[in-house]
């Protein structure tokens, strides 16, 4: 699992490729947290463009970020599922838990007019 991360103004956006399962939900969890608190952005985009799979682990770490955005008065939405990643998003019920866009684009602005 590798995780690049871009700014927009306050918004964070974060880009994992790969698997974030039980053996790389750490790294991802530790490589998001070092960049939401360097760069204290208020919302955060994940961009789900080259995710692969995600696990039960995973979605954990998702929770906890998006739970870590709203005490800080903030949001996290998703963005650009492959087939596969929105179909798992589906069926654990996260579809209704964050903002889902079909874009990063669309994301971010929803994220600044927030």
């Amino acid at each position: 699992m590798q995780c690049t991360f871009a700014n927009d103004g306050d918004v964070l956006i974060a880009s994992p490729a790969g698997r974030i399962d039980t053996t790389t939900y750490n790294d991802f969890k530790v490589a998001l947290n070092a960049k939401l608190d360097e760069t204290k952005a208020k919302h955060l985009v994940i961009d789900l463009t080259d995710l692969e799979y995600v696990s039960s682990a995973g979605f954990r770490e998702f929770f906890l970020a998006g739970r870590r955005m709203g005490r800080d008065g903030g949001t996290l939405s998703v963005c650009s599922f492959q087939p596969q990643v929105k179909e798992l998003f589906e069926i654990a019920q996260f579809m209704t838990a964050y903002a889902v866009h079909d874009t990063r684009e669309a994301a971010v602005a929803a994220a600044k007019s927030a």
